[in-house]
């Protein structure tokens, strides 16, 4: 009603008569109005978050994401077909994934990038994932944002255990674990390192880029010759089946060899083992040199074989003069059959090995000043003080110094673990020692043949004990001692970390297998042990270690 019912007159839409004053009623207040107005907005903005909140997001499959999806924010499925690419520099991570409909590259920048890599949710080659993002359409190219880290979810399917050989491009995708040696290192280019692992059954090449590293940490290759389990998924380099591990961490040292090839007597052997990787021992009863190489008969009573070495593989050998008629060898290499007659090809200077059969030494010190490379080969005796130790997966080094020169003297593994008193031979101990001539890089070393031929004449001197604290730049490539308590321990692929802390401060010690595996009481580097360790000093990705050379340099319980 707009007229006022007492007076008649137009009121409009007051509610009392301005003319009047007569109360008019039916009307709804304007301040009613407002307050309803300002409820329904509420309500209405209430519920539309929760249905934006508790309505899930659309699964869609990926071959109909398409160019009216764009910035569509949607969910999808699939399995992990490329390696995570990253690129610390930039913070870009991607990925790429499939279902039975197509494929597409799942990205992430910066900061969602790095949450992913820090809180552990990067998946790798072989994984399942469900991701939410935001559809990026260009032309032909679909791609998708990741917005939040946590929308994420990766399913890694349990590694199988296989053997080498079983693996195939039917695998593909598939996660395995398998076991084996190392049998070759290289980095074809910058970024890529590739293991080459055998065991009895074939070979296979784990590939480890730099983007996994980049994402799960350094990997420090493990020598040629080490036995290690690696977990990975399954890629093919053309059509040849591939181990990509999802962490530099799913490559792990054992603890007991892989026998890739148990030895056998020759006279076992027949045509039906050629192609077969073949591990013999004999006396060479005949050498005989030709064009490319030269080959040798080895005849362990059972049977004769042709042990064939190529030129360049020969020049190789540490000592190739030790090959000589009456040696004894021990010989690893793959069985072939060549005009009826089988023979052993050796692949690695390092798998064919003389046991036996050494020169007799000469009697009484030679001045080291004298040995020349025109003595390789020789047997002889030299006496020193031991000026310098270093270490590497095969071999401890002593550099011995009488005065007239130096010459490293160089004790394989085996060597070194049956020496009567290890921890007298170190630096400034004196030392007398007999063994073959040899060259490595270089530099002449002389070999012994067995730890009877090592003889301590003097003890070691000590290293002055230092503060944590005092550590520096400077005294990068010098040694030092510190003793302290065990701050955090870890092991790793090529050995075992563990910071020391000794109250001013706290140093990483780097053990590297060799010396780790024969540390006294190694058990005990737990965290909250004394340890007295001495080391060298070095520096990596500006972090300094001190790293032991020899398994006495650690001592569990103090010194």
């Amino acid at each position: 009603m707009s007229d006022c019912p007492s007076c008649g007159r137009y009121v409009g839409p007051y509610e009392a008569c301005p003319y009047c004053g007569a109360r008019i009623g039916g009307r709804v207040s304007v301040r009613a109005v407002k307050i309803a107005a300002i409820v329904l907005a509420t309500v209405g903005l209430a519920a539309l978050w929760l249905a934006a909140t508790h309505s899930e997001v659309p699964l869609v499959p990926i071959g109909q994401a398409g160019a009216t999806m764009n910035m569509a924010y949607v969910r999808v499925q699939g399995r992990v077909i490329r390696s995570p690419s990253y690129y610390a520099d930039s913070g870009y991570l991607a990925f790429t994934i499939a279902d039975e409909s197509g494929q597409m590259r799942v990205s992430a920048y910066r900061h969602e990038a790095e949450a992913l890599r820090s809180g552990g949710r990067v998946p790798a080659l072989g994984d399942w994932v469900s991701v939410e993002g935001t559809l990026r359409v260009r032309e032909d190219d679909v791609a998708m944002t990741i917005n939040v880290p946590e929308h994420l979810e990766i399913e890694r399917p349990e590694a199988a255990l296989r053997e080498i050989g079983s693996l195939s491009a039917d695998d593909q995708y598939a996660r395995v674990r398998v076991q084996g040696q190392v049998w070759a290192v290289r980095e074809p280019y910058e970024g890529l390192t590739l293991l080459t692992l055998r065991d009895a059954s074939g070979t296979v090449e784990v590939a480890v880029d730099e983007s996994l590293q980049a994402l799960t940490g350094a990997l420090i290759p493990p020598a040629v010759g080490q036995s290690v389990e690696v977990a990975g998924a399954i890629d093919l380099y053309g059509d040849t089946p591939q181990i990509v591990p999802a962490s530099v961490l799913d490559i792990v040292l054992l603890p007991e060899p892989v026998v890739i090839a148990p030895p056998v007597n020759i006279g076992a052997l027949s045509e039906a083992d050629a192609g077969r990787l073949v591990s013999v021992q004999g006396t060479i009863t005949g050498v005989d040199p030709f064009s490319a190489g030269v080959k040798f008969t080895l005849d362990d009573g059972t049977g004769t074989l042709t042990l064939l070495l190529w030129q360049d593989l020969f020049d190789a050998l540490p000592d190739p003069a030790a090959l000589a008629e009456g040696a004894q060898v021990q010989a690893l290499g793959t069985l072939s059959l060549y005009r009826g007659a089988l023979e052993l090809t050796i692949e690695r200077a390092q798998d064919v090995t003389v046991v036996g059969g050494a020169t007799a030494p000469v009697s009484g010190p030679t001045a080291i000043g004298e040995l020349t490379a025109d003595r390789l080969g020789e047997t002889v005796t030299v006496e020193g003080a031991v000026v310098e130790v270093a270490s590497s997966s095969s071999n401890f080094r002593f550099t011995l110094d009488d005065g007239s020169g130096q010459v490293v003297l160089l004790l394989w593994l085996d060597t070194y673990d049956e020496l009567a008193d290890p921890r007298g031979l170190n630096v400034g101990a004196r030392v007398r020692a007999t063994g073959q001539v040899d060259e490595y890089q270089g530099a002449l070393q002389v070999v012994p043949s067995a730890a009877d031929d090592v003889t301590l004449l003097a003890p070691p001197t000590s290293v002055a004990l230092r503060d944590v604290s005092s550590l520096s730049a400077a005294d990068v490539g010098g040694t030092v001692a510190l003793q302290g308590l065990v701050a955090r321990a870890e092991p790793f692929s090529q050995g075992y970390r563990l910071w020391l802390n000794d109250g001013t401060g706290e140093a990483l010690v780097l053990l590297w297998s060799n010396v780790y595996e024969r540390v006294d009481g190694r058990d005990g580097l737990v965290v909250g042990a004394q340890v007295h360790v001495v080391g060298l000093v070095q520096e990596y990705q500006g972090t300094l270690e001190v790293v032991p050379q020899l398994p006495v340099d650690v001592v569990v319980g103090g010194p």
